[in-house]
């Protein structure tokens, strides 16, 4: 069960990221701590240090699913906001070798023998939105 919390949600890696951001949003705000990561100034009915708490839960929230692999890339931000930004940041940009990855998964996907259709097109739905070739690397 390496890499796999109690609720069944998987670690964040480099090849799940869009799927895996998707379920850490819905999380952080079901906790109702979404609103650090949004970037925003303090509610007015909240004091600093009110604040500050809730940007260090959020931040330990999403630390706690992310893999092992990457957690040396975010372990000492304590803001969530620059956590949510720098995550995107590594994994959310259309790079060359993001778009090689998600063809190469793209090209091996293969209904396997005894899976069901439904896991099969979970599959390839994770696998986010589709690939811009020609499109700027930026």
């Amino acid at each position: 069960m390496e890499g796999q919390s109690s609720c069944g949600m998987g670690k964040l890696t480099p090849s799940n990221y869009s799927f895996c951001k998707r379920r850490m949003k819905d999380l952080l705000i079901v906790k109702d701590l979404y609103l650090p990561t949004m970037g925003k100034t303090k509610p007015g009915k909240m004091t600093d240090d009110e604040w500050e708490i809730l940007h260090l839960k959020a931040a330990a929230t999403i630390r706690q699913w992310v893999d092992a692999s990457i957690f040396h890339h975010i372990y000492e931000d304590v803001k969530a906001d620059e956590l949510w930004n720098k995550l995107a940041a590594m994994y959310e940009k259309n790079t060359f070798r993001n778009k090689a990855t998600k063809i190469r998964r793209l090209v091996n996907l293969k209904c396997k023998d005894g899976r069901s259709m439904t896991k099969h097109t979970s599959d390839f739905s994770v696998l986010g939105e589709p690939i811009d070739i020609y499109g700027d690397d930026s």
